[in-house]
This record gives structure tokens, C-alpha cells and sequence, in this order.
């Protein structure tokens, strides 16, 4: 395929200039539209069998519990293991398709980088120090990789599994609809914004140091022999240790909001489960929802904090990759 029949393909992902540069970065990987849409809907069919398996195994339980004959227990038993079945492998799959997605896109961006780099200034790239453009060529390509499967990719899953086990709670216990969605906007909405606040100076530290040890382990590297006749290779290992603890001492800081954060989504599903049980026991009295459905929403409702519990995570992942 020639460069001119390349261009038209390469266009599709050129942002301007005021775009964010998050966005302009995630384009440059140039991600093949189809391969996204299957990782997506993978994805969603992996999460919306953990929710059925959560889901029919309580409804099974249950009604075991009644003594009917065992023939009405035969479908549920069936789709207890297609959905355990269907679980595993479609994780396995979107894992696969997301993972191609990424590291086609690394390998597409870092050869646009080499290529950068040869035709540029080399007053330019003299300018550069080392460690920083082994940082960018490397950690920073990697980063922006994991943005792709620990970011994008879950807050999208999340948002269309939610959306599905809303509505289908909706129809089991009316109440439980509009509590699950704004249980869902806290856990996946209002944690994560807080997360990435709280991560976005402590990360842009951490990105400092990491700089700094690149470049010093790299200094050492490369200057081994002088520093070896001059003397000065403890010195400079002590030098790099302090670097590495204080880089340490800076991921770790930044850890702390992604924890905040995750803790919050976990606190709000569990309130949402909490009130599922509360007004379906009043429906159950009340005569408005079978006794065994009281086993289904619950679960269901507990099953759907796979979805968003790792979007605090993610929204830290996208503040490290901005």
C-alpha cells in the first residue's frame, strides 16, 4: 500500500491542535473502529454473564429452597453453567481483542516517533535529555496503552452494563431502578471525578521523579567506566537509590486517591444493595414481588459492582497518561 493510499486512513484520526491533549494522544494510536466496537461488546456480554450468573444462581437457590419438582429447576441449572461458561471466555476474549488494540497502537505511534525524531531539528533533540526521551519512547508509549484497556475501554463497559442492569431491575422492582442508576452515578460518575482530582498534582510529581530516575540510572549506565576510575559509582548509586525511594514515596502518594475513590464506589453499591433488600422485603410483604425475586434483585444489584468498582482506577490512569 502506498503513502498515498495510507493518508486517507491517517486523516480519520487527525485532531486539531486545541483539542485536549489526551484525545490528540489516544488518535495518534490510530485504533481500528471495529476491533474497539467487539472489545466493547465483549467486554459488556462478559460483565452481563457475571450479573446472570449472580442473578439465576440466587433465583435457583431460592427456589430450591421451596421443594418444587426438579424439573423446573432444569433451565436454571443450564443457564447457571452458560453463563459461568460464557463469563470466562468472553473475558478471555475481550482481553485478546483489547489487547491488540493497544499494542498495534504502540507499535504504530513509536515508529511515528522514531520517525519524528530522524527528521527532526537535531538541535532539537540534542536539547532532549536522555532519560527524558527514554521516558516518553517507552514508559510514556506504555501509559497511554493501559489507558486504552484499564480506562477507556471498562468506563465504556460499565456504562452500557449499568445502563442494561438498570433497566432490567426496573422491571423486576420498580424502586430499584432509579436506586440502582444513582448508585451507578456515584460509584461511576462522582468517585472517579474525585479520584482524579485528588490524583492530578501527586501524579504529575510522580511523573518528575520518574523522569529524574530514568535519567540518572541511564547517566550511570552510559558513564560507568569514568565514574568507576574517578570513584564515583557509590556515590551515584546512593544518588539513584534516594531518587527511587523518593519516586516510590510519590506513586504511592498518588495511589491514595485511586483508593478514596474505589472505596466510595464500593460504599455506594453497597448501599444500593442495601436499599434493593430493604424495599423489595416491603414489596414482598406487601404481596408485589415474588419471595424469590427477593434473592435476584439483591444479587443482581451486587453483581453490577464489578462494573464500576475499577473506575476509580481508570480516572487515575487517564490523569497519569494526560
Amino acid at each position: 500500500m502506498s503513502t498515498a493510499d495510507r493518508e486517507p486512513a491517517a486523516s480519520r484520526w487527525r485532531l486539531p491542535r486545541t483539542a485536549p491533549p489526551l484525545l490528540r494522544a489516544l488518535a495518534a494510536l490510530r485504533p481500528a473502529p471495529g476491533r474497539v466496537v467487539l472489545a466493547v461488546v465483549t467486554g459488556t456480554l462478559a460483565l452481563g454473564c457475571a450479573v446472570g450468573l449472580m442473578a439465576t444462581s440466587a433465583w435457583l437457590i431460592s427456589r430450591a429452597a421451596e421443594h418444587p419438582p426438579v424439573i423446573e429447576l432444569s433451565v436454571a441449572v443450564v443457564a447457571t453453567r452458560a453463563f459461568g461458561i460464557g463469563r470466562g471466555a468472553l473475558r478471555y476474549a475481550e482481553r485478546l481483542v483489547s489487547h491488540d488494540v493497544a499494542l498495534r497502537g504502540v507499535v504504530a505511534i513509536r515508529v511515528r516517533l522514531y520517525q519524528r525524531l530522524v527528521d527532526a531539528d537535531p538541535a532539537v533533540v540534542a536539547g532532549l535529555r536522555r532519560g527524558d526521551l527514554l521516558a516518553r519512547v517507552g514508559a510514556d508509549v506504555d501509559a497511554l496503552a493501559d489507558v486504552v484497556v484499564r480506562s477507556v475501554l471498562p468506563f465504556a463497559v460499565a456504562a452500557l452494563t449499568g445502563t442494561v442492569a438498570a433497566t432490567l431491575l426496573a422491571l423486576a422492582l420498580p424502586v430499584a431502578g432509579p436506586v440502582m442508576v444513582v448508585g451507578l452515578v456515584v460509584a461511576g460518575v462522582a468517585a472517579p471525578l474525585l479520584a482524579a482530582t485528588a490524583a492530578r498534582r501527586s501524579e504529575l510529581d510522580a511523573a518528575g521523579a520518574r523522569s529524574a530516575t530514568s535519567a540518572e540510572a541511564l547517566a550511570l549506565v552510559e558513564s560507568l567506566a569514568e565514574l568507576t576510575v574517578a570513584g564515583a559509582v557509590p556515590d551515584r548509586l546512593r544518588r539513584l537509590e534516594s531518587l527511587d525511594h523518593r519516586l516510590a514515596r510519590r506513586l504511592d502518594r498518588a495511589a491514595a486517591p485511586a483508593a478514596l475513590g474505589a472505596g466510595l464506589a464500593t460504599l455506594a453499591t453497597g448501599a444500593v444493595s442495601l436499599v434493593c433488600l430493604v424495599t423489595g422485603a416491603v414489596a414482598v410483604a406487601a404481596g408485589d414481588l415474588a419471595p424469590v425475586m427477593l434473592a435476584v434483585v439483591v444479587l443482581a444489584a451486587v453483581a453490577v459492582a464489578e462494573a464500576v468498582v475499577p473506575l476509580p482506577a481508570a480516572a487515575v490512569g487517564l490523569v497519569r497518561a494526560h
